[in-house]
């Protein structure tokens, strides 16, 4: 999709790209506390944008999700298992 792929195979069906992609260069998906809050201190979305923290041990999650929630302008949720999340 990254490189412009007009459909992709999902589970045997070919289904059309609808998504507007953007790539987050310097951006770990493993940033620590710091390094997250950092990026979106100087990101350009909105206040009312959704934050949802959707991968790590349970505890750590939590304790993301309060650290930025102090320290961000941004409310922050932990997604729940198998939850489904609308873009």
């Amino acid at each position: 999709m990254v490189n412009g792929a007009e459909r992709i195979k999902i589970h045997g069906d070919w289904i059309p790209v609808k998504a507007r992609l953007e790539v987050l260069s310097g951006l770990s998906g493993h940033g620590d506390f710091t390094e997250i809050e950092q990026w979106l201190a100087q990101s350009d979305l909105a206040p009312e944008t959704p934050i949802n923290l959707i991968h790590g041990d349970p505890e750590a999650l939590e304790a993301m999700k309060d650290h930025l929630r102090q320290n961000t302008r941004f409310e922050v949720e932990v997604a729940g298992y198998q939850s489904i999340l609308r873009l």
